[in-house]
């Protein structure tokens, strides 16, 4: 079993949701921090290079194995604070209003979501995003959310938890996904998904630009948004400096049709693609992204 599949099976999403539900917050800080470090140092893992090799990237490719092995271990210490508050707050309602307070933009993507004038939303995996989601719906935000195809158990039980708070999960292993979406965009609805995680079959002549890079990244979003005559709207999750959760939303992208059907998937994906760069960059160590971006680079020392 590969450290991803250990990290995202059954039995750690259990594990958190005990430390979270259960631990004082204090202690479940203190443990998720321990935890943190204890993964980080096994430098080998799979997990680890994969991480240090995001950060290199998206930190401008200037850190020393040294820094990236402190960058590594700020993003598991980000995500065990993630997966401790989520457990911790999802079902205390006053909490929840306290740790991710309503925002102007918050107040927006609800607005939009309202309008039955159709959009896709587009984001990367940064900080605390069901969190953030979950406050959305306690608002009235309307909308599907697409995730991982034919999830495994792991998987399955966060989607569980995703919609006991309301959050409408369709897996895109589901036939709505290929046969209903377009229509449900078109009649006004919204569909949320995630466009960082790399295609482990992507053909290099397929690859898109990403922080400068070449990455085997997604790009059926553009079709999708194509076919139901639909903008994008990029969103991310993200801590502030006061320990908060807030939330930021790019302009809708109008997409783009040119003469050639590959320069229009890749250059809308690059151009969509760009709005995400600018998230990370706001805060590159809550990016919780454990698979390789750039998988060429794996073979280097970092």
């Amino acid at each position: 079993m590969s450290s991803q599949s250990l990290f995202n099976s059954k039995f750690a999403v259990e594990f958190s949701i005990l430390i979270g539900r259960y631990m004082p917050k204090s202690t479940g800080y203190w443990l998720s921090r321990k935890l943190a470090g204890l993964i980080g140092s096994f430098q080998s893992l799979e997990i680890n290079r994969n991480i240090r090799t995001n950060q290199y990237v998206v930190n401008g490719e200037i850190n020393s194995h040294r820094e990236l092995v402190h960058l590594n271990k700020d993003v598991l210490q980000h995500a065990g604070k993630c997966y401790y508050d989520l457990y911790h707050f999802i079902d205390r309602a006053k909490k929840l209003e306290e740790l991710v307070p309503l925002t102007a933009q918050m107040s927006e993507v609800i607005r939009l979501s309202h309008l039955k004038e159709g959009f896709l939303i587009v984001a990367p995996h940064m900080s605390n995003f069901d969190l953030v989601v979950s406050r959305l719906i306690s608002e009235g935000f309307m909308g599907r959310v697409l995730s991982y195809p034919n999830p495994s158990s792991g998987y399955q039980l966060q989607n569980d938890i995703r919609m006991s708070y309301g959050l409408d999960v369709v897996p895109l292993s589901d036939p709505w996904a290929k046969t209903g979406m377009i229509d449900y965009l078109k009649q006004g609805g919204v569909v949320a998904t995630a466009v960082d995680r790399p295609l482990s079959n992507r053909k290099k002549r397929h690859y898109i630009d990403f922080f400068g890079r070449p990455s085997p990244l997604p790009a059926g979003y553009v079709t999708t948004a194509l076919a139901a005559d639909v903008p994008i709207v990029a969103v991310t999750a993200i801590m502030e400096k006061n320990g908060n959760y807030g939330f930021r939303l790019s302009e809708p992208i109008r997409l783009k049709r040119y003469r050639d059907k590959m320069d229009t998937l890749f250059l809308n994906a690059e151009r969509t693609l760009k709005e995400i760069e600018e998230f990370i960059k706001l805060a590159p160590s809550q990016w919780l992204m454990y698979y390789p971006v750039w998988p060429d680079l794996l073979s280097e020392d970092l």
